[in-house]
């Protein structure tokens, strides 16, 4: 595949293989090379499994890129009133994702001047103490920029965690739904 690349020449004449690795389909993102500073002939089996290589790689490559624009999108802050928005969180919300939500929320609520911010926890995935210790955090953040913090949304998995940290309604603001909150704000 490489025998004629003047950089077979260049090493000395040794044995070179290399695949592309490709991502999105068609876009050449490197490639992945092995060397033998010996000539010899890779089998067919060599070849086809460094070609499965190297679209493993690619794929590994996509993931990663996948992951870091989910990490870093546009966090979705809906102003759904005069000094109130919503803040449906979806997924699994890991440190990394953590951070952007808390840097982007106190940030917009800071310039837009949000009295209320209901947090729609619904779509998370997740139940775990540490998910609880963002959203307290959250929450507690955004007290220090003057807004108040809702939870709505709440599954049982949910509820059931929130009681073993010994959170309950009178230290957090907890509704059953966007609508209940929007009735509370007045």
């Amino acid at each position: 595949m490489t025998k004629d690349l003047p950089v077979t020449e260049e090493l000395g004449g040794g044995t070179l293989l290399g695949v592309p690795i490709m991502i999105q389909g068609d876009k050449h993102y490197g490639t992945l090379c092995a060397y033998e500073d010996k000539p010899r002939e890779f089998t067919k089996n060599e070849i086809d499994l460094f070609d499965v290589m190297g679209r493993l790689f690619g794929y590994v490559v996509e993931v990663d890129i996948e992951k870091e624009q989910v990490e870093n999108a546009v966090v979705p802050i809906v102003t759904i009133g005069e000094g109130v928005v919503i803040l449906p969180l979806t997924g699994i919300i890991n440190e990394e994702r953590a951070q952007v939500i808390l840097d982007q929320v106190l940030e917009f609520c800071a310039t837009e001047a949000t009295d209320y911010v209901i947090l729609d926890i619904s779509g998370l995935v997740q139940d775990e103490e540490a998910m609880t210790e963002k959203l307290v955090h959250l929450m507690t953040s955004l007290n220090l920029v003057g807004a108040t913090a809702i939870i709505t949304g709440v599954r049982p998995d949910q509820a059931r965690t929130l009681h073993k940290q010994n959170l309950t309604s009178y230290e957090i603001n907890i509704k059953t739904s966007v609508q209940d909150a929007l009735r509370w704000i007045g």
